[in-house]
């Protein structure tokens, strides 16, 4: 259900308003303390259950629809339910759910057993875009924090540790100029910055 419940929401980084409406919903009906808003990013969110002091372990994933990608579910071809529109081809519709699934089965058996320790579940807000995990770690959002287990859903059942093996990018903006001239009696003093554009 909350699988097909985000898959539904298809909202693109930055803009996952009705993710997190509906899964900080979840976590707090069983027992978790909220945070919105973490890190200066209204999209981005802390979910924390703590049975004493002990280790803190944060749990994540990647929540964020993709632009163009909307997609019938269940058809391998590609068939977008809205032409353009956002949707969750990459399975960030299912991380979250997965993570709230273990997050809720942990803290039973930590209740039952009397483990000690906390738990603390977070949204990669804006993947994509390259933005909300990076804001997250310079505000310290993770400080304190003994383990992190973030998960990206594939089609290969695999696990990793340590740095991953994935390109690293750095977002970058361009402005481009230019100045216009009359184009019959003096082109050459014009610049295009279309022309600019299209040489980068």
């Amino acid at each position: 259900e909350m699988v097909d419940s985000v898959f539904s929401f298809q909202e693109p980084g930055f803009q996952e308003f009705r993710t997190m409406e509906y899964l900080t919903a979840i976590l707090e009906k069983n027992g978790f303390k909220i945070e919105k808003g973490v890190a200066g990013i209204p999209t981005a969110w802390t979910a924390t259950w703590s049975n004493g002091e002990g280790p803190v372990v944060a749990l994540g994933s990647d929540v964020d629809g993709l632009l163009g990608l909307s997609q019938v579910p269940g058809v391998p071809q590609l068939k977008p339910i809205v032409p353009g529109a956002p949707g969750h081809g990459e399975g960030h519709n299912a991380g979250m759910p997965l993570i709230i699934a273990a997050a809720l089965a942990t803290k039973d058996v930590m209740t039952k057993h009397g483990i000690k320790g906390k738990l603390m579940l977070w949204p990669g807000v804006a993947e994509e875009l390259l933005g909300g995990k990076a804001y997250m770690v310079r505000d310290g959002v993770f400080n304190g924090v003994d383990a992190v287990l973030f998960t990206h859903v594939g089609n290969n059942l695999q696990t990793s540790w340590g740095q991953p093996m994935g390109t690293g990018m750095v977002s970058v903006e361009y402005t481009f100029k230019g100045e216009s001239a009359h184009s019959a009696s003096a082109p050459w003093r014009g610049r295009s910055a279309l022309d600019g554009v299209e040489l980068m």
